[in-house]
């Protein structure tokens, strides 16, 4: 069996922590709400594992990074969470040299972090053709 890394599929990994849950034994992922117990030593018994959690912050943060100028990381590394993220939207809108790359850079990095997850946790998966 393996994992297959849709579209849909990274969706799952902007729940919230342990919103989602990946089953070793069928290889879906499914929500908390949906799973016989919400106790988690319980799941993990069962065979689950909770599934990835990324947040906008840890996207922007990178992104911010990847860009290399000193500039403006030089304001992202001062601000706090939720700054990080309202400013980020800010600059995102005025220059067209922030928001250029982002959209293909978060598809990137998602995978990229999936993938690690798979990984980590010896979880077969494939990339979906788009």
């Amino acid at each position: 069996m393996q994992l297959k890394l849709t579209p849909q599929t990274l969706r799952y990994a902007w729940g919230s922590t342990t919103e989602y849950w990946f089953s070793r034994t069928d290889y879906r992922i499914y929500q908390i709400n949906d799973l016989p117990t919400e106790d988690d030593s319980e799941l993990v018994k069962l065979g689950f594992v909770p599934f990835i959690t990324i947040c906008n912050e840890e996207v922007i943060r990178a992104y911010i990074k990847s860009l290399n100028n000193p500039k403006v990381s030089a304001v992202f590394d001062k601000l706090s969470t939720y700054d990080c993220v309202e400013t980020f939207w800010k600059y995102f809108n005025a220059y067209p040299d922030i928001s250029g790359g982002f959209d293909s850079f978060e598809n990137s990095y998602v995978v990229e972090k999936v993938g690690e997850w798979c990984r980590s946790y010896g979880i077969d998966y494939v990339i979906a053709e788009e």
